[in-house]
């Protein structure tokens, strides 16, 4: 398969794991700080935040504690099938092409964005040899459910091979090629041609697909364009008044800000809203395990451990006191019901963009998206401006 590979920012030290609540080792830092791995495609400091976040951000729930159901939101094309028949000379209607599909987990891949692949499955190294080959350079990227097997979205995005460099010799043959690439458009996938191989893995899917147009892309709307671009930067002044701790930087405000349909308009706008909601994810994960990291370090003190040293000590799970555990599994929980609603709001939404065939439809849907985030901050700032007003 693939690594998606991005660049990264690592803190220092260790994590207390949220799997020590399930018998696995957990570690106590003596300095005091967790650690978190983030990553970044292309957008630098976009986000200001305490943790950054995370481009992938795990699986979700379908439903969240209200009892939407996010994934029937998505077109999902039919789960795959090994038993199916493979089709070795497809009847093509005017428009389909045959393309290689490669799915990477459950992020939403935006047009005109970059990433860059780290290949090393066999079958996927066959696939890049043969888009060399036949000089097509592109694969479909669907997005995954996160929560079954075989399940891919039936719009989704095509990568455009822009780079591709042989690395087998300096990796001990652990990687093929690093690829880079663009997101270039986006496909309907009519049906795939070989669900068997998603089976065995005996070689890469390949499917059918139209590609997607807009069926107002002669309309003009400025206005609405014009609106959104005022009320996202007065969205990133408003973060900035409250002190949020997951909030645009001013250099996002001061940078021309397009919801434009046309080049990286309005899917950058789309790309940095993706950004803010994945990194608050990591953000609430980061907190979760610095509480644990905390109570696992004052356990230690207590305990009469000299921690001044900056060393890292491990502890077995057995060896915590039961009102620490009892404390552990308590956050673990209280967190897993949190976390279901924020994978769901980084997911979901953009694959409900990328699937919409209207630029109004999509910036009518980005406005409501930005009228939650409006009233969140005013709520905010209400509550501050009542704090301070008590002082």
């Amino acid at each position: 398969m693939g690594r998606h590979r991005r660049q990264r920012a690592t803190c220092a030290t260790c994590i207390a794991s949220r799997g020590a609540a399930r018998g696995r080792i957990a570690r106590a830092s003596t300095s005091g700080r967790t650690s978190s791995t983030f990553a970044s495609r292309a957008r630098g400091s976009a986000i200001r935040a305490s943790s950054e976040g995370a481009d992938e951000v795990g699986a979700s729930g379908s439903l969240d504690d209200e009892g939407k159901d996010w994934a029937g939101g998505v077109e999902w094309l039919a789960t795959m099938d090994p038993t199916k028949a493979v089709e070795e000379d497809p009847a093509l209607r005017e428009g389909e092409l045959v393309l290689p599909m490669f799915p990477l987990g459950s992020h939403v891949y935006l047009p005109e964005t970059e990433h860059v692949l780290n290949i090393f499955e066999p079958r996927y190294r066959a696939m890049y040899n043969e888009i060399l080959f036949n000089g097509s350079r592109r694969f479909v990227v669907p997005m995954c459910a996160p929560n079954e097997q075989g399940k891919f979205s039936s719009v989704a995005a095509v990568f455009y091979l822009d780079d591709l460099k042989e690395v087998s010799e300096q990796t001990n043959d652990q990687v093929k090629f690093v690829c880079s690439h663009t997101v270039i458009d986006r496909v309907r996938v009519k049906r795939s041609l070989n669900d068997r191989v998603w089976g065995d893995r005996s070689s890469f899917l390949r499917v059918v697909t139209e590609k997607v147009e807009d069926i107002d892309a002669d309309d003009d709307f400025s206005n609405k364009e014009s609106a959104l671009e005022d009320r996202f930067k007065e969205m990133i002044d408003m973060q900035e008044k409250v002190d949020e701790p997951i909030r645009f930087t001013q250099e996002v405000a001061t940078t021309p800000i397009s919801a434009k349909r046309d080049g990286k308009g309005f899917w950058r706008l789309v790309s940095l809203w993706q950004s803010l909601m994945q990194s608050r994810v990591q953000h609430r994960e980061n907190e979760l395990q610095a509480g644990i990291q905390k109570m696992l370090r004052n356990f230690l003190e207590e305990s009469g451990v000299d921690l001044t040293d900056g060393r890292s000590v491990q502890l077995s799970f057995e060896s915590i006191p039961d009102n620490i555990k009892a404390e552990i599994q308590r956050m673990n929980e209280e967190y897993g019901e949190e976390r279901i609603e924020l994978l769901n709001s980084a997911i979901y939404p953009f694959q409900y963009l990328v699937q919409m065939d209207s630029h109004a439809a999509r910036l009518d849907y980005f406005s409501e998206l930005l009228s939650e985030e409006e009233k969140r901050l005013a709520a905010k700032n209400t509550l501050r401006l009542m704090f301070n007003s008590g002082e």
